[in-house]
């Protein structure tokens, strides 16, 4: 089973495995808090072990007798919206500003689209990379080419993955695995495999939807399939667009890109729930029950869970910008 990634409820204390300041120069790990730099012993612990805690002062219980041990792990404090080291007990920061717990919790929504299962220090340097990227906070400690450059990753990074999670979903062929994504594959021809697919896809739905329609079949599955079509159209306009930052090396236009991504990404979340409100609904299963071409519809409760929670993430993260 895996461990979890993070532990608590937000009005509580939340355990994190990883953190922005643990780093690894060949043999030796350090701590960087502060911008100072000490040598630690890196022992990595599961945030499950912590989950019985509630308070700051629950967590200072945890705090390691040597001053030179690091178990990798954080917690977010909502009362005074700081970040701790779980094993030092002392606050996080960066550049002289303390690492704001809010920011920390974003750059794991961004982070829950990875595997969470990743080696602790792993998570920490995309912990670090994310929050001077996209926080308020540290953002401006980066130049705009750097942020262009960044965020253009970014994009790449976990459009990549949830293609890679959603061909596996409703019997399509999938285009590889997260290992390959981390392999630096060239991410136009790793997408092409996804993107033929997806145009397969609104074929056969606005096939079977002309085939409703001569049957004179009722509005309601008419207009289901009519979404389902839709839906195969905005997931390729979402590939499409995001394809088309590896032209833009200019940061205000960069956002400008961005902003019609977001858009992209939130009609397909509110035509997901369009999708998913009927096929869950009991009239959809009596007639799916006697007409086996429904099966795909049948079977889309599983993308739809997946699409629900990766572009939420995208929504969430990027309208930050």
């Amino acid at each position: 089973m895996k461990s979890k990634q993070i532990v608590g409820k937000k009005d509580k204390i939340q355990v994190v495995r990883g953190c922005p300041c643990f780093k690894r120069f060949g043999d030796e790990t350090l701590c960087v808090n502060d911008d100072d730099i000490l040598e630690v012993e890196m022992i990595e612990v599961d945030p499950s072990l912590f989950s019985f805690h509630e308070t700051k002062e629950d967590m200072e219980e945890e705090i390691a007798p040597e001053d030179n041990v690091c178990y990798c792990s954080v917690y977010m404090n909502p009362e005074d919206n700081r970040v701790y080291c779980v094993s030092q007990g002392w606050p996080l920061r960066i550049h002289g500003r303390y690492v704001p717990a809010d920011e920390m919790r974003d750059a794991f929504r961004f982070l829950s689209t990875k595997d969470l299962s990743a080696p602790a220090e792993i998570c920490s340097e995309c912990i670090y990379k994310f929050l001077l990227t996209l926080s308020d906070t540290y953002s401006s400690d980066m130049s705009k080419q750097e942020q262009t450059d960044e965020i253009k990753r970014y994009v790449d990074k976990f459009s990549l993955m949830i293609a890679v999670k959603l061909s596996q979903m409703e019997g399509m062929e999938t285009i590889g695995t997260e290992d390959d994504i981390n392999k630096d594959v060239d991410y136009l021809e790793f997408l092409q495999g996804y993107i033929m697919q997806l145009l397969e896809q609104r074929r056969f739905w606005k096939n079977l939807k002309e085939t409703f329609e001569k049957e004179e079949s009722e509005e309601w599955l008419l207009d289901i399939i009519e979404k389902r079509v839709k839906l195969a159209r905005l997931e390729y306009q979402f590939y499409s667009q995001t394809m088309q930052l590896h032209h833009i090396n200019d940061f205000h236009l960069l956002i400008r890109n961005l902003e019609f991504i977001l858009k992209t990404a939130g009609s397909i979340l509110n035509l997901n729930e369009d999708i998913h409100e009927v096929i869950r609904s009991d009239k959809f299963r009596e007639t799916a029950k006697d007409d086996e071409r429904l099966e795909k519809l049948v079977a889309y409760g599983e993308k739809c869970r997946a699409i629900e929670h990766n572009f939420a993430n995208i929504l969430q993260i990027l309208s930050k910008l």
